[in-house]
């Protein structure tokens, strides 16, 4: 059984069942935030759990100049680990050392990061913002928007300051389902999400609210786009012959309407990458027959997605258990009818920075099911209203 999710732009696919798996005692990559080959196995993100009613962990902020001029994000733990998913219950505390290791880089300007002396003077505000500051960002959480837990308007971290500590507790009454953290410095949280600096948090307790997901084996995938690695190739051979390229007002590919051409972004897969214009698939590894939780995170900056998985080139049901954090039907009767309560979907939205949606898939059946997103769009960080962008009908990944 095979799977594939694509979205116009960027197509994400299996390739190989023998891809090496590190062991989980492997050391961790020098290089900053390095990414996987094209076409591997889509791995699961580092787990951290907490412990104790507990959550500490010391982030890292960093980032690393590509060969093309490209920059890219990232967060590591103490162990060098990117993007750990972090697992917290509700009434958790929550303990984020974040450091920022940042160099600079030709897009930072010219301005010389100023170096705080304190962590009071991180959260004063009136610092010179740069693509090489810092600070997090809780999506989705009811946390306060006030220094040291969630606050982006003054809390600003540059290269050389102190670790800068966050501390706060995850509310008894915060649902569960899929949050995640980034970066949010005002007019270069962009980049930042281009660059990869993202991560998914986790309330515990879906089970509980929708038991019918209770002892499934469960998915993180973090979807994110990218600028194109292949900006000045030619569409595939294979697809038809599309209207003039355009350019919208921020310079992306803007929607030809008609699902080809050139995307305005690649996307990754859990930083596999896709990229245009042959878009090689990466692998999702699943037994035939078997369920899944599949926790689906859009960390896009500007990319709309539209996820299918598809068996025969037909489109398959997904149950839809959970919206923004959200479960859905949560106070449905769970009896012979269970089923009701899941919201069956052949096609998943999910807009850019959302706070993630939870999909059950079950995978039945030999042969190609690939998840596709045949429309996309985009929107820039200042919110518009968004402009439908250039993103192809394209397999994204395949499951075997």
């Amino acid at each position: 059984m095979k799977l594939s999710i694509a979205r116009r732009g960027l197509a994400v696919s299996i390739l190989s069942l023998a891809f090496w798996h590190p062991p989980l005692n492997a050391q961790p990559s020098h290089d900053a935030c390095a990414r996987p080959q094209v076409g591997s196995m889509v791995s699961e993100p580092p787990d951290v759990r907490s412990k104790d009613s507990v959550l500490e962990i010391n982030l890292t902020a960093a980032n690393a100049k590509e060969s093309d001029g490209s920059t890219r994000y990232c967060f590591t733990d103490a162990e060098g680990r990117e993007s750990p998913t972090l697992r917290v219950n509700p009434g958790d505390q929550v303990i984020i050392h974040l450091k920022n290791a940042m160099t600079d880089t030709d897009h930072a300007g010219n301005e010389a990061p100023h170096v705080h002396s304190s962590q009071t003077a991180a959260c004063a505000g009136g610092m010179m913002m740069t693509v090489i500051s810092t600070n997090l960002h809780f999506h989705g959480l009811t946390i306060p928007p006030v220094c040291h837990q969630d606050d982006v308007l003054k809390t600003l971290l540059q290269p050389g300051d102190p670790a800068f500590e966050y501390r706060f507790r995850i509310p008894d009454d915060e649902p569960p389902g899929l949050y995640w953290y980034h970066p949010h410095i005002h007019g270069f949280s962009k980049p930042q999400l281009l660059g990869g600096a993202s991560g998914a948090l986790i309330v515990e307790g879906i089970e509980r609210a929708k038991r019918e997901v209770g002892g499934l084996p469960e998915r993180v995938f973090i979807i994110r786009d990218q600028d194109l690695v292949n900006p000045n190739a030619p569409s595939a051979k294979s697809e038809p012959v599309v209207p003039k390229f355009l350019i919208d007002k921020d310079g992306d590919a803007a929607n030809n309407g008609t699902g080809f051409g050139k995307p305005a972004k690649d996307l990754s897969i859990n930083y596999v990458p896709v990229p245009y214009p042959d878009y090689p698939p990466a692998l999702i590894q699943m037994k035939p027959g078997e369920r899944q939780l599949w926790r689906v995170l859009n960390a896009s900056a500007i990319t709309y997605l539209n996820l299918e998985v598809l068996f025969e080139r037909k489109p398959q049901p997904l149950g839809l258990v959970a919206m923004d954090g959200i479960p859905i039907g949560e106070n449905a009767p769970v009896n012979g009818a269970a089923e009701d309560s899941v919201n069956s979907q052949t096609h998943l939205g999910i807009p850019p920075r959302s706070p993630g949606r939870i999909y059950r898939a079950g995978a039945g059946g030999r042969g190609d099911r690939p998840a596709r997103n045949p429309h996309g769009g985009h929107r820039t960080g200042r919110r518009k209203r968004p402009q439908p962008d250039a993103c192809p009908d394209s397999r994204r990944a395949r499951c075997a």
